[in-house]
């Protein structure tokens, strides 16, 4: 319970001065975190869902990408800051708008997101589901985020699950 509430906290403090949008960050985090993976060793999560606005596609963000690079990935110009230290973002765009974008903190959600076929990290909302599981990487605990038709490409993680009813450290 304490562990929740300080994450809360921190995360209204990391979001205070942030446009990020912390209600798709927690939407995010709750489908990725929350349930058991199904039959096929994964679970589907469907970016289209857990978004409320209407977007057209989704690129993903590496810690410390700077305005440059955002702008050149999305051809046009990003008014916005580069993404923090330590956290990826996922920004999403309809037309020539940015329309939203969620800067994750990786140390509390370690998610990677894995890129697939020709177009790594830009994926149009016709391509946003995704599958997810968790595995441990030594001793630290991190979930996937794949485009499922792309599965395959990453399936062996599925081997290093992590101990029953232990502690896994969180990722640095």
């Amino acid at each position: 319970m304490l562990k929740n509430i300080l994450f809360f906290v921190f995360a209204l403090l990391l979001f205070s001065c942030s446009d990020s949008d912390s209600s798709l960050n927690e939407k995010l985090e709750e489908a990725v975190v929350d349930g058991e993976a199904g039959p096929e060793g994964y679970k589907t999560i469907q970016m289209a869902e857990l978004t409320d606005f209407e977007w057209e596609t989704m690129y993903y963000f590496q810690p410390n990408e700077d305005k440059k690079v955002i702008s050149d990935a999305i051809g046009f110009k990003w008014e916005g800051d580069a993404v923090p230290e330590n956290h990826r973002r996922l920004l999403f765009v309809n037309g020539e708008k940015v329309v939203s974008y969620v800067d994750y903190y990786y140390e509390e959600l370690p998610l990677f997101v894995y890129g697939c076929e020709g177009d790594r990290w830009v994926y149009p909302k016709s391509r946003t589901d995704f599958a997810s599981f968790k595995y441990c990487e030594g001793d630290k605990e991190v979930y996937t985020f794949i485009p499922v038709q792309c599965i395959d490409n990453i399936r062996e993680l599925m081997e290093n699950k992590c101990p029953e009813g232990e502690e896994v450290a969180s990722v640095e």
